[in-house]
């Protein structure tokens, strides 16, 4: 009825699987919220909660023959204990949860066993490539400096129209008083009208020449700098996906080691009831529980930390939902994956031709050379202008054509002897102007100087910065070798750490070890785990550092692309001369 709160569900072992189904459907559609007796199986299959793991039926059932033996063989019925321990471990079905609208707090969360957790179906799927694609499609960051790249293109074309013809059109009108007029003899009217037309053509000159050549240079520096941006947002977006992927892992991993406490506080109260285990020992697994509740909520925390990251980069809504897909080591978009990674660094000797191979890809394709490169550029022309400028002169043409309307002339004087010749209505002119400053206080030899002085700081930065690159790619390298070599080192450390977990745990439920002993073992599995399941994800990290020093992302790469680079390779391996057949097959 409308006054019913929550349902109270006992065993209903009269009622078929199709019929329970049909009773927690009937619950959830009328939103109330139930807790289930029987345990966790129920809880599965649609009710709210339990606070029991599945009742042991055959244990159950043993201990009523039992006590009927006991019975039949004489003894009082009402002194038998009818007690039932059964193993309690909160459980919460977050299904349902989400379809009645109950919204359990962090603590139970933390503290029950969670099924059904995933989310309804998100139609949004992220991968690796897809992310790196859809950043330079979508960042904010990269859509403002396309902006700036094409303001800069401009510069271009003003640079350009100081050389095209230049047309102005102005008019104006001028009154004097009519003293002066007539005192002009009829040189000067009383009012005139006049509109000019002017046409410039700049025939030479040195600078203005330059400058074409120089703005044309800064731009290729700009649309580097703009490359470099591609880079780092492709680089960000990567690694915050896969710092997904680890946070998701390391949540997982976190709620795994939470349940493993609960059993072993399990064990330790069993091991308390039959008197060999204190109070002390039950307490320190609570607070062990406690401490590793801790550890889910950060995990939880850092997996949407991790997400907001990703939406960011994407200029998605900050926590749009979106379902992520493992990436694997053989993954084919990556041209170093770990299939065609290993014949190169396989040993000491091949992994050195390698890194000197990607040092010298990078060196020809980074953008941080390119910039500076065309800085030099710019510099250069800018220097030879300076010293061109010493002797080079400037040609300018000019032509005006104007209209005058002239009122108010005085009257011809018949006296004076001479008649004051009228000009009619066009005016025009035409002239040529050549310049060439000849002292100007030593200002173009300091320009000169100056030019040579930049010229000589660009081209130190520029080594410097050839430096950084190379340390920045073999760095790289170093680091995501190591990290590749890692993963099966951590596969193995968590495999060894995992067993002598389970056997200290066997020897603790018997009584053989302390509670020191467990948590060290549990400690050191769960440590183990973690560098386990993110090994992978910390290589792809680092492979992500590789291709951005480099300055190149495979996810970009054609297959002819590909091909190349894999052809250059080889070629690069047998003129190091790398033995054939010392290299694994691909």
């Amino acid at each position: 009825g409308p006054d019913v709160d929550a349902v109270y569900v006992a065993p209903l072992l009269q009622l078929s699987p199709s019929d329970f189904d049909g009773l927690v459907q009937g619950l959830i559609e009328r939103r109330l919220p139930s807790f289930s007796l029987w345990g966790r199986s129920e809880v599965d299959r649609g009710l709210l909660t339990s606070i029991y793991l599945d009742t042991d039926v055959t244990r159950l059932s043993r201990r009523m023959a039992l006590n009927v033996l006991r019975i039949l063989q004489g003894e009082d019925a009402g002194t038998i204990p009818v007690d039932f321990l059964r193993d309690e471990r909160s459980t919460i079905n977050l299904s349902t949860a989400r379809a009645i609208g109950v919204y359990p707090n962090w603590s139970f969360l933390t503290e029950a066993e969670l099924l059904h957790e995933a989310p309804p179906a998100v139609e949004r799927r992220v991968t690796l490539p897809g992310v790196a694609q859809e950043a330079l499609a979508a960042n904010l960051d990269l859509a403002a400096l396309d902006r700036f790249v094409a303001a800069g293109r401009q510069n271009v074309r003003l640079a350009r129209s100081s050389l095209l013809p230049q047309l102005d059109v102005s008019t104006g009108t001028q009154v004097i008083d009519k003293d002066r007029a007539d005192a002009s003899l009829g040189f000067q009217p009383r009012a005139s009208i006049v509109g000019t037309t002017t046409l410039r053509q700049l025939l030479y000159s040195e600078r203005a020449r330059s400058n074409i050549g120089i703005q044309g240079d800064l731009q290729r520096s700009r649309e580097s700098q703009r490359d470099q941006r591609r880079l780092d947002i492709v680089f960000e977006a990567a690694v915050s996906y896969l710092n997904v992927l680890r946070a998701q892992t390391l949540q997982e991993i976190q709620r795994t080691n939470l349940g493993a406490t609960r059993a072993h506080l399990e064990v330790a109260e069993s091991r308390e009831r039959a008197g060999v285990a204190r109070a002390a020992e039950v307490i320190r697994w609570e607070n062990e529980i406690a401490t590793n509740r801790r550890a889910v909520i950060d995990a939880d925390a850092q997996n949407s930390l991790a997400r907001l990251a990703v939406n960011r980069l994407l200029h998605r809504p900050a926590e749009e939902p979106f379902q992520t897909t493992e990436t694997v080591l053989d993954d084919p978009t990556l041209v170093l994956s770990a299939a065609a990674l290993d014949p190169y660094v396989e040993n000491p000797f091949a992994f050195s031709i390698f890194r000197d191979f990607m040092t010298q890809e990078g060196l020809a394709i980074s953008p941080e050379l390119q910039q500076i490169d065309a800085g030099i550029r710019a510099q250069e022309s800018a220097l030879v202008s300076a010293g061109r400028a010493f002797w080079s002169p400037t040609l300018a043409m000019q032509a005006d054509l104007s209209a005058v309307s002239r009122q108010g002339l005085p009257p011809a004087d018949p006296t004076a002897g001479f008649a004051v010749p009228q000009p009619g209505l066009w005016d025009w002119t035409v002239g040529v102007n050549l310049s060439l400053p000849l002292f100007t206080g030593n200002a173009r030899k300091a320009e000169r100087d100056q030019a040579g002085e930049e010229l000589s700081r660009l081209r130190l930065e520029r080594g410097s910065i050839a430096e950084q690159v190379e340390q920045s790619i073999r760095s790289a390298l170093h680091q995501a070798g190591a990290s590749y070599a890692g993963i099966a080192l951590a596969l193995d450390g968590a495999d060894a750490a995992n067993r002598n977990h389970d056997l200290v745990r066997e020897a603790y439920a018997g009584g053989v070890v302390t509670i020191l002993d467990l948590l060290d073992a549990q400690n050191g599995a769960l440590v183990a785990d973690q560098a386990a399941a993110t090994a992978v994800h910390t290589y792809l990290i680092d492979l992500m550092q590789v291709e951005r020093s480099i300055g190149r992302f495979d996810f970009f790469m054609t297959a002819d692309e590909r091909q190349g680079f894999r052809d250059r390779l080889d070629a690069f391996f047998l003129q190091a001369g790398y033995p054939l057949e010392a290299r694994t097959t691909r």
